[in-house]
């Protein structure tokens, strides 16, 4: 996967409107969007009386769609905080993950979200990659216990990222 101009490359678009102003994301959040399906919660991240959304969902088929360019805040990490900063909305790109929280994340599904994650952080300063439950302890636990952490933390040992 590529990125041009904070956008993947051949997957499919659907700008959201729950998103403002710019941001130089250092982070990937990880997250499981708790719907009953891909369509209801694309949705939903679409619909401004939600006020919620992300960068990226992927399908527990592996489908991608972009709700926003990876330069925009979206609104996925709510009262957050790491490493001394608050807002993570303003520090990251949110990837939302098809799972309810109780069921296993497809083999389809983590390899496209590896492919995303390894594309994103070749071509921006990420320094990690976390969990929601990592950023908002006590209010929220996706990705869920569910989640191959062992997969996604190895990404960034080398990041030498490329031009934004």
């Amino acid at each position: 996967m590529n990125i041009k101009e904070h956008q993947l490359v051949g997957v499919s678009y659907k700008d959201t409107p729950n998103k403002s102003g710019n941001i130089k994301p250092i982070y990937i959040i990880m997250h499981y969007d708790g719907a009953s399906n891909a369509t209801s919660a694309i949705y939903w991240m679409s619909d401004p009386k939600s006020k919620v959304s992300a960068h990226v969902h992927i399908s527990r088929d592996g489908v991608v769609t972009q709700l926003a360019r990876f330069n925009v805040k979206c609104w996925h990490a709510g009262l957050s905080s790491w490493a001394g900063l608050k807002d993570l909305n303003r520090y990251s790109i949110g990837i939302e993950l098809q799972n309810r929280g109780t069921e296993s994340y497809t083999e389809k599904q983590i390899n496209t979200a590896i492919e995303v994650c390894q594309a994103i952080i070749a071509h921006y300063p990420i320094q990690e990659i976390l969990g929601h439950s990592d950023i908002a302890p006590g209010r929220k636990e996706d990705p869920g216990a569910q989640f191959p952490w062992m997969k996604f933390k190895p990404l960034i040992k080398n990041n030498y990222y490329g031009t934004t």
